[in-house]
């Protein structure tokens, strides 16, 4: 059932921003493709001080202005490319292909075991699925309210529903699918949508993001450059609003080290922090992609929402702290279900806590959906 936009404080109605982000000082991570930017008037300053577009942006038009199709049969040729290359001797030292390795132990570390042939095989995927997650977040902003409505489905969601039927709830995320997908179908199914993003070097670029994610109805906070975006966050959700938040990667925030993998991680503790300080409820958030050839686009990005018992005694801190810990079992379960639609590309386990060969992933997580079909399509 679809809930009535609850009225947004008017404190923070203004401008945010990208990136799979974080909010310094509350170790809170925002939802956005990693490194985008969005259409609008993100440039640079030519020799005689006339503005020009950055690459980013002129990418950006250019995917607009081209056929979606070609557009995700081209982002597939070439992470395919990417993915031969990286596995050759040359790619394998490759400056250029460092982000592809980190990926490849990152999948190692969430699926452990797998034969050689079969995690060539989800890494194939993981590419494309990143490359997928890339497209649609240049192109969300033009789909139809219909089409957005149609490219998310929610698996044993009772929970969060029933959370947000009275009040807010805050939603700790991974880079997985397309959390650029998820917010844009998220004010059309489940109420207003709060996040922090990161705020990009070039201002254009960071303007342009914040306004095509105004466009799906996500509200996003800038995580520097503004007001502190904790106390608007915890209005926020106080006042009825979804408040997902990106955890896996430290940006420098309140970061907590946790077990996580088989290793030990510093995961951001922003949505633990948040859901304490506003006393919300707090889901942990497992997201994949499964193909749909009915829907445009072929594919579809099916959520489900893990309740996470929050620590309620003791200090502070404590209670962050474990309930992160928490989140993060869940979360890691959730990367063993479905390894080839992660697709963070920097290192996730601090060095030297990175289990064995074959040890490390989640007792009991089963491969789930495209799980079992590594070599998914484009």
């Amino acid at each position: 059932m679809r809930r009535e936009p609850v009225r947004k404080d008017p404190v923070a109605s203004g401008p945010a921003g990208p990136d799979g982000t974080s909010a310094e000082g509350t170790g809170a991570e925002g939802t956005g493709a990693e490194g985008t930017g969005a259409r609008g008037t993100g440039s640079r300053r030519g020799r005689r001080g006339r503005r020009r577009p950055s690459p980013l942006m002129l990418l950006w038009r250019t995917v607009v202005a081209l056929p979606e199709p070609l557009v995700r049969a081209a982002a597939a040729a070439v992470v395919d490319v990417a993915w031969v290359v990286a596995l050759s001797p040359v790619g394998r030292r490759a400056e250029a292909l460092a982000g592809v390795r980190h990926l490849v132990r990152n999948l190692e570390h969430a699926r452990p075991g797998l034969a050689p042939w079969r995690a060539r095989l989800v890494l194939r995927a993981a590419l494309r699925s990143h490359a997928r997650a890339w497209v649609d977040t240049f192109v969300v902003d033009t789909w139809s309210e219909e089409r957005r409505r149609r490219a998310v489905r929610f698996v044993e969601d009772e929970e969060l529903r029933a959370a947000l039927a009275v009040g807010g709830a805050v939603v700790a995320l991974t880079h997985s699918a397309s959390w650029d997908v998820l917010g844009a179908w998220g004010p059309l199914e489940m109420g207003p949508t709060t996040t922090v993003v990161e705020r990009l070097a070039d201002d254009d670029v960071f303007e342009a993001f914040v306004r095509a994610r105004a466009a799906v109805g996500i509200e996003a906070l800038p995580h520097t450059g503004a007001a502190p975006p904790l106390p608007q966050l915890v209005r926020r959700v106080r006042s009825g609003s979804l408040v997902p938040l990106l955890v896996d990667r430290d940006l420098g925030g309140a970061a907590v080290e946790v077990d996580f993998l088989g290793g030990r991680a510093r995961l951001a503790s922003g949505a633990a922090a948040l859901a304490d300080l506003a006393d919300a409820p707090l889901f942990a958030f497992e997201a994949w992609y499964e193909r749909d050839r009915s829907v445009a686009g072929g594919w579809v990005v099916l959520g489900r929402p893990h309740r996470v018992e929050r620590v309620v005694t003791g200090p502070r801190p404590q209670r962050v702290a474990a309930t992160t810990q928490a989140c993060a079992d869940l979360l890691a379960a959730a990367l063993a279900r479905h390894p080839q639609d992660w697709h963070l590309l920097s290192p996730v386990l601090l060095p030297g806590t990175e289990p064995g060969p074959g040890a490390g992933g989640p007792v009991g997580a089963r491969p789930e959906g495209d799980g079992a079909r590594t070599g998914a399509g484009s």
